[in-house]
């Protein structure tokens, strides 16, 4: 409403699927070196991965079977894999593709929330009292932890160790202040 762009909503579609999966393998994401747009697809294909959390759960031979994929590379992309499990929570936001949330607002996000956990249940209103948030960012956050299938993924993505907390940023004074609740 209001915009004129044009999305597909069914996080179910191959193309969206695809898009997803590549957004959370990237550089500025969760750096998965070697991880590219060619290997996700080849992934997607062959059923290894049905959404981000799926990555985590790669063995190398299942890897090294596949086209142009040999035990070498297998095992430098299970390594890279391996490591993005401490990009810290400020990356993990990113990656999750929440719309209207790029890099500042999910590093501002992890500041104050502390947790993964908090994240999910931090309000509007919560959300709005972090500096450079507004309702439309609000909103998107909020709207992107109310659906299931969003909350599960992350559940899955902590199951499978990836660190939920931030790194490398100070917490601002005034973290727990009223009107942010933390659980």
């Amino acid at each position: 409403e209001g915009e004129a762009a044009v999305r597909c909503t069914n996080d179910a579609c191959p193309a969206q699927l695809l898009r997803g999966i590549t957004h959370f393998v990237s550089k500025d994401a969760m750096d998965i070196d070697g991880m590219g747009p060619q290997v996700v697809e080849m992934l997607l294909a062959n059923g290894l991965l049905h959404d981000a959390a799926d990555l985590y759960s790669l063995r190398a031979e299942q890897m090294a079977s596949l086209d142009r994929m040999g035990e070498k590379s297998a095992a430098n992309l299970i390594a890279a894999i391996d490591a993005s499990r401490k990009a810290g929570l400020e990356r993990l936001l990113y990656a999750l593709g929440i719309r209207n949330i790029g890099q500042i607002a999910a590093a501002a996000l992890a500041r104050r929330a502390g947790t993964l956990e908090n994240c999910m249940m931090l309000t509007r209103e919560d959300i709005c009292a972090i500096d450079d948030f507004g309702e439309i960012s609000a909103d998107c956050v909020v709207n992107y932890f109310s659906h299931p299938q969003n909350r599960e993924l992350c559940e899955r993505l902590k199951a499978a160790g990836l660190l939920t907390s931030p790194v490398n940023l100070p917490l601002r004074q005034g973290i727990g202040s009223p009107g942010l609740r933390l659980f």
